[in-house]
């Protein structure tokens, strides 16, 4: 891109692009703010619809005002270019830690669902349905919040459908049967059965219903009925297993809604009948106990453990070596 500033923002680096936007870090020239900036890509920067889908975008982040969900700042033209600018999130995405480190602690994955569903208790109250919830969209911040982002899908009720009736829209591996089916009237409960699918992919480091097309993982989705989250995760809690099932029920008026799964994971993570976790020892119990964050924890899972050797490996090594060296000097004296 030949441009170095839109607008008030000055373009600093490009942090991702899609089918049709592209998002940057850029910095707010009269604020010293940074913000992440979102183009169109030029391919769809013309295209009517495209722009009309771009703005209602913005439309619906900004009516929507919750910690756990990605701030918007303004939209506006430059130069005929629209643009959007929204608060930058700093510490990569619930995606990046999946690919690093694979599933998460039970504990963990409860957590960031809960965010999620308080941030959807906010977004479903005021008519938004996301409709398109995977890791990738799941932001998280150095201080241990995760926000959802990019409503690009998001159905907002107090205006004109972002997508046409009767089409199928979302990410396949995480989209309700309703919405394979592309129902017209999609409510909340799409958003509940993607967190369902969330926790079980957090916990087993796979999504309940895999394909080798598109059109495999939808019949799943429609006919299948969800393994037990605790037939690949055997340690998690009952209730937790229970919920998940809930959450993945076919039918939308079985699943919960996000206040209620967020106060039953609440309850999961605190519960009297889940482990207690460690527990000080008594030299340091009169110190301060400074726990890690959320963003912390997960990092440090995603990180690769060092190798180690052990004992009789390297003895069994050392032997080798020695043997191979007592027949190069038997060798050499012959």
């Amino acid at each position: 891109m030949a441009q170095h500033q839109v607008g008030d923002y000055e373009i600093l680096e490009a942090l991702g692009q899609g089918a049709a936007g592209i998002a940057y870090r850029a910095r707010q020239v009269h604020t010293d703010e940074p913000v992440a900036l979102k183009l169109l890509v030029d391919q769809v920067a013309n295209d009517q619809a495209m722009q009309q889908r771009f703005v209602r975008e913005a439309s619906v982040a900004e009516k929507l005002d919750h910690p756990g969900i990605v701030r918007f700042r303004e939209c506006g033209v430059h130069d005929g270019q629209l643009f959007i600018a929204m608060e930058l999130v700093d510490s990569g995405s619930l995606d990046d830690v999946l690919a690093e480190g694979g599933a998460l602690p039970w504990r963990e994955a409860c957590e960031v669902a809960a965010q999620a569903c308080d941030a959807l208790a906010h977004a479903h109250d005021r008519g938004v349905v996301h409709r398109d919830l995977k890791p990738a969209n799941l932001f998280l911040t150095s201080d241990g919040q995760v926000k959802i982002g990019d409503f690009g899908l998001a159905r907002d009720a107090d205006r004109h459908r972002l997508t046409l009736d009767g089409q199928t829209v979302g990410t396949c591996r995480y989209m309700a049967p309703e919405q394979v089916r592309g129902d017209d009237q999609l409510t909340g409960a799409v958003d509940m059965y993607a967190i369902g699918c969330l926790l079980h992919m957090m916990t087993t480091n796979d999504c309940p219903f895999t394909g080798e097309t598109v059109v495999e993982v939808f019949e799943h989705h429609l006919f299948t009925p969800a393994p037990a989250l605790s037939c690949r995760c055997p340690n998690c809690p009952p209730a937790l297993d229970k919920l998940v099932a809930r959450l993945l029920a076919k039918e939308a008026a079985d699943r919960p809604g996000a206040t209620e799964a967020r106060d039953t994971l609440q309850s999961i993570i605190e519960g009297r009948e889940v482990a207690p976790l460690a527990v000080a020892s008594e030299a340091s119990r009169d110190e301060p106990i400074i726990e890690p964050n959320l963003t912390e924890r997960l990092k440090a899972n995603a990180k690769p453990a060092k190798p180690t050797v052990s004992t009789a490996r390297l003895a069994a090594a050392a032997a080798v070596v020695a043997a191979i060296a007592l027949v190069a000097l038997l060798a050499s004296r012959g």
